[in-house]
């Protein structure tokens, strides 16, 4: 039997998952604050530069996230890498109205099984008995890896950060609740704000309006935008993130949340600076600085003056990813997202 008649598939299965997923979406949505407008998204040529961008920032940051480790080059293979490439299989094979019970199973038929870790990890597990989400996201997902699913969301709904959020919901499910969920969606609303954002300080204002006013998530990213209009320096920002936090738990959902804002707001518009600061002082840095070079490479294009080391193509461990150019990344992401394709 393949895994499609083991598990996720069948139309009973399903039809239970999107009712179990329903009554989260209803609790969730009851604690957004309003949405505020959708921008319309910029011109076709312009939108692929900018998703072009986010795919070389993504890649730049996880390179800088290794090199303390003996780092190889950039197109080397990361897991905040895969986790963007397996978003984008999600749409391509389900589009905008895929359901957790699909991500669930193409996380069994593409995901190594040893590659999931913490919160993915103990989902996968609950996938292999043929529980279904959001029941097989556990006790202990306030953990960040969702997001680095996430912000891949917001580049197919440019300039309209709640759907993006709803999108990264239906994926997060799958492994995450609480403040992992909610961060997850913030992430992606800040990659659908960064689409028609003049700058991160806008984009990040506007990300808040699609995650719940009293999570913890919101409550910190809030205190770094106070921070900022203060300003402060930049290692009182990483303390206040810290005390915000509540630990040193590196891989928390609220510190990663933090940083990434604080990387952006401090780095000077600059997309080198923003991951250089991320990698200096944040927690979970193979999560954090890829996604912090994803934000900045949205907001500033493919054309920003990116570092030499910058990568042009990627290496995955999905079947039938193998080593993928960045430009077709970018042009795959740009179809799921309905919008033109530009001329080549």
């Amino acid at each position: 039997m393949g895994l499609d008649g083991f598990w996720g598939d069948g139309l009973v299965r399903d039809g239970l998952s999107r009712e179990k997923g329903a009554g989260v979406d209803a609790s969730v949505d009851e604690l957004l604050p309003p949405a505020g407008g959708i921008d319309p998204p910029p011109v076709h040529a312009v939108l692929f530069d900018r998703i072009h961008g986010g795919w070389i920032g993504r890649c730049l940051g996880a390179h800088e996230a290794r090199r303390g480790a003996g780092a190889g080059l950039a197109e080397d293979r990361s897991d905040a890498v895969d986790r963007a490439v397996l978003s984008l299989r999600v749409l391509e094979l389900y589009g905008p109205g895929f359901t957790s019970a699909q991500v669930g199973g193409l996380w069994l038929r593409t995901l190594p099984f040893l590659r999931p870790f913490a919160a993915e990890q103990a989902a996968y597990l609950r996938l292999l008995d043929g529980e279904l989400p959001p029941t097989t996201a556990g006790d202990g997902s306030g953990s960040g890896e969702a997001m680095m699913r996430a912000d891949l969301y917001g580049c197919v709904a440019p300039g309209d950060p709640r759907r993006a959020a709803r999108l990264a919901r239906k994926d997060a499910v799958v492994s995450h609740v609480g403040e992992g969920m909610y961060a997850a969606m913030w992430c992606a609303a800040l990659a659908a704000a960064a689409c028609t954002a003049r700058d991160a300080a806008q984009a990040v204002g506007v990300s808040l309006r699609h995650v719940p006013t009293e999570s913890g998530v919101s409550r910190v990213v809030r205190d770094v935008l106070v921070a900022y209009a203060r300003g402060w320096a930049w290692d009182q920002v990483v303390a206040e993130v810290r005390r915000g936090a509540g630990g040193d738990d590196r891989h928390a959902a609220l510190g990663s949340a933090g940083l990434i804002a604080a990387g952006l707001l401090w780095g000077d518009a600059d997309p080198a600076r923003q991951i250089g600061l991320t990698v200096r002082d944040g927690w979970d840095v193979h999560a954090t600085a890829p996604l912090v070079g994803s934000i900045a490479g949205v907001l500033h294009g493919a054309e920003a003056g990116w570092p030499a080391e910058a990568a042009t193509r990627v290496g995955t461990a999905l079947p039938g990813e193998g080593v993928c150019p960045l430009g077709e990344l970018a042009r795959r992401t740009l179809a799921v997202s309905g919008t033109e394709l530009p001329l080549m």
